[in-house]
């Protein structure tokens, strides 16, 4: 997987400093105070993505992001906002964090923007699970998961359309074979079916009483 390149927009030493060695380690990344700079460096090299310090700049941030879109259609948008100021005050992005906040909370944030990591990818006519990333993914949508909704889902990609029993995903998830209490398997499937109607995917979790639950998609097959 690339790794991207972020352009960090901002005025305050201080906050390039506490944000950069985080920022670093994982991403390509140059900083910019002024417009003229901004410019210069997305003329200059490929921008993944634009983090704005919205308060510390000093120039028109909706042409600014008119002309980064005009360089790169598919570059993204995030902003750090003092608190009180409002989002029909500033231009859409992808995303948004209010001071003050940690660098691991930026970093998790990004990540579901531009991953990092060089991830297995299990999918399914479209559905993409990003074993390593936690990540459910479909079209441009993306939920993220805990590490046993991962295990679950990677479970039932990895064998689409088929049944499986009750007993099989408590070994394939919790790596038992105790059926005593069932209630967590119960509260995984139902979160693993609202996660899928949050990503709009044409994707459900079919019960089939008493033996066990199967993945199917709505899509026909000439719809791929």
């Amino acid at each position: 997987m690339k790794r991207y390149t972020i352009l960090f927009l901002t005025r305050y030493r201080s906050l390039e400093q506490r944000l950069l060695p985080g920022l670093g380690a994982h991403y390509t990344v140059c900083v910019a105070q002024t417009r003229r700079d901004a410019i210069a460096a997305l003329t200059a090299q490929q921008i993944d993505l634009v983090l704005a310090d919205v308060s510390a700049l000093r120039f028109d941030l909706v042409r600014f992001w008119d002309d980064a879109r005009a360089r790169n259609p598919d570059i993204r948008f995030f902003l750090l906002l003092e608190k009180g100021i409002r989002l029909d005050q500033v231009p859409r992005s992808h995303g948004y964090l209010r001071h003050t906040f940690s660098p691991p909370q930026l970093l998790r944030r990004l990540a579901r923007i531009l991953p990092t990591h060089q991830g297995e990818v299990v999918a399914w006519r479209g559905l993409r699970l990003d074993v390593q990333g936690h990540f459910l993914m479909w079209k441009t949508r993306q939920v993220a998961l805990t590490p046993k909704q991962v295990a679950l889902v990677q479970a039932f990609l990895r064998a689409p359309a088929t049944l499986l029993s009750r007993a099989k995903l408590m070994q394939d998830v919790w790596g038992t074979d105790y059926m005593g209490d069932t209630r967590t398997l119960d509260v995984h499937i139902h979160g693993t079916r609202k996660l899928l109607k949050r990503l709009q995917a044409p994707f459900v979790l079919e019960t089939e009483r008493g033996k066990g639950y199967r993945l199917v998609c709505s899509l026909p097959e000439s719809a791929e």
